[in-house]
Order: C-alpha cells, then structure tokens, then sequence
C-alpha cells in the first residue's frame, strides 16, 4: 500500500521487505530512511515513510566535515556548503537536500 503525503509517501511494509531491498525500489539511500523513520529495522505491516529520492537527511555527528559528509553522501561539497549556507555545522544538525 502506498499513500503520498504532501512530502514523503508512505508504505506498507511487506513480509519480505528488508530496508535494503526497499531503498534499492524506491532509489533512495539506507541512511535516509532510517532517520526519517528514526528506526533501523522494519517489521511486516510497518508504516514507513520514503522520502523523495532527491532528498537526503543527514545528522552532523562529532568531526564531520563538508568533504566526509559529501563523500557519506556521494554529492559534492559544493552541495553542502548550498544547502548549510556554509554556517558552522554542530552536533546533531539536521541537514536536509
């Protein structure tokens, strides 16, 4: 079952869904999902959220840089410079693209 909200679409987890094969559907990344869903498993009958395979969220952990986060990510530092407006990151920041 598949719902789109005003930002993400939300999913009916299937008896053999794993978080892999899920993101490799809908090409997205793991790391996004389970933020989004705050989990790291799923279970059968589980309403996840997806979000749109453009949209990236990344929590700024201790010693990240621009050029760690864009190589986690696979975008260029360019990228999160734009979306940071090149402000200090901190600990726990939420970056969403």
């Amino acid at each position: 079952m598949q719902i789109t909200t005003k930002y993400n679409l939300c999913y009916k987890v299937k008896k053999d869904d794993t978080v892999a094969n899920i993101c490799k559907n809908f090409k997205i990344d793991e790391y996004s999902l389970k933020m989004l869903n705050k989990t790291s498993s799923i279970q059968a009958n589980d309403i996840i959220l997806i979000p749109k395979p453009y949209e990236h969220i990344y929590v700024v952990k201790p010693l990240d840089t621009y050029e760690k986060i864009a190589k986690e990510l696979k975008v260029s530092v360019d990228k999160i410079i734009e979306v940071t407006k090149g402000k200090k990151m901190y600990i726990g920041q939420k970056i969403v693209f």
